[in-house]
């Protein structure tokens, strides 16, 4: 089984993602976690899924609050992205976030766009926990390059890719 979870982990490394920051609060401060385990579930109502370790801080946090921010990184926010993916250390976030008054999370400046969520289902799955939030406030930001991340490193579209055309 050992060889299939190394196996399993380096595949899933090879699965381009878009790079999302899970804001919550902790110790009356903004906390922000970087994550890769984040998609749209339903449109109606409009639910979002994020996938986090079941023993860290953000978990514990999200649980008792019963709410979370989602922001979707643009390419010139690695430094923040970075940030929240320290394993073990403090994930403080005031260098990054500002206040979001409607949504009562945190919004990371500049970032694609922020999505606010109330907990709608928790889901006990291996070592993760899995949220699903019933989203309650949308805040779209500019339109550019979004941050990525594949066989663990941080990177964005080529102008190449840019502009291709789809066939369809």
């Amino acid at each position: 089984m050992q060889q299939v979870s190394e196996l399993f982990k380096e595949a899933m490394g090879r699965l381009a993602a878009g790079v999302t920051l899970v804001t919550t609060e902790i110790e009356g401060r903004p906390w922000g976690l970087t994550v890769s385990a984040c998609c749209s579930v339903s449109m109606e109502p409009p639910l979002l899924l994020v996938s986090l370790l079941t023993k860290n801080a953000s978990t514990e946090a999200i649980k008792k609050q019963r709410r979370f921010g989602v922001s979707l990184l643009a390419s010139d926010q690695t430094a923040a992205a970075k940030a929240g993916a320290k394993a073990g250390a403090p994930k403080f976030f005031e260098e990054f976030v500002e206040s979001d008054p409607i949504g009562k999370t945190y919004v990371v400046k500049d970032a694609l766009a922020h999505v606010h969520c109330q907990v709608e289902n928790v889901v006990e799955a291996g070592d993760h926990t899995i949220f699903i939030g019933l989203v309650e406030h949308v805040t779209a930001g500019d339109l550019k390059q979004p941050l990525l991340y594949f066989h663990r490193q941080f990177g964005s579209f080529t102008n190449e890719l840019e502009q291709k055309e789809i066939v369809v």
